[in-house]
């Protein structure tokens, strides 16, 4: 622990400073140039290491990089389990966005991206630079994955993460930490729809009452599932987006809408979506139909025993640092989900903290960059000689 808090303590700089050459790349998840620029600035800050890069090409998106170090190549094949560390490097921010810049406000710094999750980058490669450092690294079965959609569903990297779960004891995600030093043990799950809505098109100069609209089948249906949301229970039904008709004088054919809805436990999840569809078979108006589909699913991170008897390992640590740490149910969803759902502990929000991601408002409290940097190199020797 010395050696790893002596490197860190002499790096810190060096932390602002790849922090700040991340958060200027921009990576919108749909700008693939931006992404890949920012895998190019991981690999080089990890070059030298005793690590080997697989680099995962994708055509729509960033490329994906998984780094091995050398004792999880050596467990290849032999049923010994490694551990993997994951973080995404796209954010939420069009190309266009005005929210392009990185600033230094002395206890704290604002760019889009400072906390999810450029920050929780720089906290992964400054731990293990820390374990090397210690002559740690060699010696621990670690599988680092940076993949580049996770701000959109992470489309094309979950059948990856699934893929590295299968090898793994646990996973240990770096998304941005809460304001009280929470980490995340659960998470409610999360499936997407789309409803597509058919009707009959006609002029509407000649249109009757009984006028077989899309659109008004859709409206019906958009306000019976929104009915369906239930704060207390911890149930979320949101019709994001909708689109339908060619213009105002001609009723709609064709109309449809994206929805996201959260949930507690799987029984919640099976239910609500039991009702959705129930709601989509019936428009309400005549010679109107629908099809609701599922566009997505991460499914429930349980608040799990092996969840907080992973969280119990990085307290100890958190404990001897003294750094404020505590576990959360949070609403929001993550890859984490995904690898709940092979069956693994999982740990989430071990990066950063500040608030409101996803704004031109995110900022990152300074001291929890080097300080959750520290926590994770602490805690990872505890992790690989527990499990």
């Amino acid at each position: 622990m010395q050696d790893i808090t002596s490197y860190l303590g002499s790096h810190i700089q060096a932390m602002f400073e790849l922090l700040e050459e991340l958060v200027c790349i921009q990576s919108y998840s749909l700008n693939k140039a931006g992404v890949d620029a920012v895998g190019r600035a991981i690999a080089d800050s990890l070059a030298g290491l005793p690590l080997s890069c697989t680099r995962h090409r994708q055509e729509q998106y960033g490329d994906h990089l998984v780094f091995t170090t050398p004792a999880a190549e050596q467990n290849q094949g032999t049923g010994e389990k490694n551990i993997l560390i994951t973080g995404h490097m796209d954010t939420v921010f069009p190309e266009n966005s005005p929210f392009n810049w990185y600033r230094d406000e002395g206890d704290r710094v604002r760019g889009p991206g400072v906390i999810d999750m450029k920050g929780g980058l720089v906290v992964t490669i400054f731990a293990i630079k820390a374990l090397h450092a210690a002559g740690l690294l060699e010696k621990m079965p670690l599988i680092l994955l940076f993949n580049a959609d996770e701000e959109i569903g992470s489309p094309s990297s979950t059948p990856l993460i699934k893929d590295l779960a299968a090898s793994c004891c646990c996973g240990l995600v770096t998304e941005c930490g809460g304001m009280r030093g929470e980490v995340v043990v659960g998470r409610r799950g999360k499936r997407g729809y789309r409803l597509q809505v058919h009707g009959r098109a006609g002029h509407a100069a000649f249109a009757g009452r009984d006028k077989a609209s899309a659109i008004i089948g859709l409206a019906h249906n958009i306000l019976n599932m929104e009915a369906l949301n239930d704060p207390e229970a911890g149930t979320v039904v949101n019709v994001g987006t909708v689109r339908g008709g060619i213009g105002p004088n001609t009723i709609a054919d064709n109309a449809e809408a994206e929805i996201d809805s959260r949930y507690m436990s799987e029984e919640a999840g099976r239910i609500l979506q039991k009702k959705l569809t129930e709601i989509a078979a019936s428009t309400g108006v005549p010679g109107v139909s629908a099809d609701l589909s599922v566009t997505h699913d991460r499914p429930l991170m349980k608040d799990s025993p092996a969840n907080l008897e992973l969280l119990g390992l990085f307290a100890e640590v958190a404990k001897e640092l003294n750094i404020p740490l505590q576990g959360e149910f949070r609403s929001g969803v993550s890859d984490a989900n995904t690898l709940a759902g092979e069956k693994i502990p999982v740990l989430d929000g071990l990066g950063p903290i500040g608030e409101h991601d996803h704004s031109d408002r995110e900022y990152m409290i300074k001291k929890s960059l080097p300080d959750r940097t520290l926590l994770l190199a602490g805690a990872l020797p505890k992790v690989v000689s527990h499990f």
